[in-house]
């Protein structure tokens, strides 16, 4: 299935989805959205009621309000959760139903304000600053009591992750969840932001191929949209090639494919194209192995850490394993 990102508030996605071909569009590809939550107001409703009545499919992306956080985090999980029980109390109150939850995982907004500002010089003052393991590991206890409530009240929750959890996961290293603010959460589905737009050419042609092969799932971007300061760094959009070549190389590894954004695509034209592409899987790229081999140098940096961190500091093991 394709799923397209779309982050917007509902004005704009109302404007956006009334615009000619989209809806049609959407159930041409037999694709679903992963609509982030800014508001809830009856705009909004009569969005999703539309998007329920064309029996077109829709996640509940859960966002904070930017002074909680935004994206979830390490720090954030009592908010997290209250937004979820107003998120659940509004769809009951009107007949709504996503098909399920998705909770977005990523470094605090401000910390990755100053990355993308101040690059190496802000990851070392996070790095020095990192959270405490007891404070990492009474995260992923409210992150497990949260995805255990999601699922008690009926839906499958999926996770949006950067890549790097998976080498610090095989690593069983905490090191970068503690500095950067992520948490490795254990959810129905995980996909993984391989945003080739983020990393500077050639490297980034490289990126599906390096991980594609552990992902349940694989999100390719970035054609527009989202939030203003991570568009503001990106170097440049995603041309259609760049789109169908990473969609086709991710089709190799899974059938769960998704498009950061929407609104970027119908901005860019490639919206269209997607409607009548061929999205078979293509062969990896040439040098992928590369991408692997750097893989392997840092997940060889991440376990000695991890190694010197447990020889000092014993760790008892939450269901959400603290790696």
């Amino acid at each position: 299935m394709l799923t397209y990102f779309c982050e917007l508030a509902a004005a704009p996605l109302r404007e956006l989805l009334e615009q000619p071909g989209v809806l049609e569009g959407l159930k041409t590809q037999r694709a679903a959205l992963s609509i982030a939550m800014l508001d809830l107001d009856e705009e909004r409703r009569e969005v999703l009621a539309e998007l329920q009545a064309r029996e077109i499919p829709y996640t509940a992306w859960v966002v904070l309000p930017q002074d909680a956080g935004y994206w979830l985090t390490a720090d954030n999980a009592e908010h997290a959760t209250a937004r979820y029980h107003e998120l659940r109390a509004w769809f009951a109150t009107h007949g709504l139903e996503p098909i399920c939850y998705g909770l977005d995982i990523e470094t605090p907004i401000a910390d990755s304000m100053d990355l993308f500002e101040h690059g190496q010089k802000a990851l070392w003052a996070l790095l020095a600053r990192r959270r405490s393991r007891d404070a990492l590991r009474s995260a992923a206890r409210a992150y497990d009591a949260l995805l255990d409530e999601i699922r008690r009240d009926g839906y499958a929750v999926e996770s949006y992750q950067f890549p790097l959890v998976v080498d610090e996961r095989r690593a069983r290293s905490q090191l970068l969840q503690r500095a950067l603010g992520y948490i490795d959460i254990k959810t129905d589905r995980e996909v993984l932001m391989l945003y080739r737009t983020l990393l500077p050419r050639p490297l980034d042609a490289l990126l599906v191929d390096t991980f594609g092969p552990e992902a349940d799932a694989i999100a390719v971007g970035i054609t527009g949209g989202g939030v203003d300061f991570v568009l503001d760094h990106t170097a440049r959009l995603m041309s259609a090639e760049e789109l169908l070549t990473d969609l086709r190389r991710a089709a190799r590894y899974t059938r769960n494919l998704y498009v950061f954004s929407l609104e970027g695509c119908i901005e860019e034209g490639l919206f269209e194209i997607l409607t009548e592409a061929d999205l078979s899987p293509l062969p990896p790229v040439f040098g992928a192995s590369a991408g692997r081999a750097a893989r392997w140098a840092l997940r060889a940096a991440l376990a000695g850490e991890a190694l010197y961190d447990r020889w000092n500091w014993p760790t008892a093991g939450p269901k959400s394993e603290v790696r």
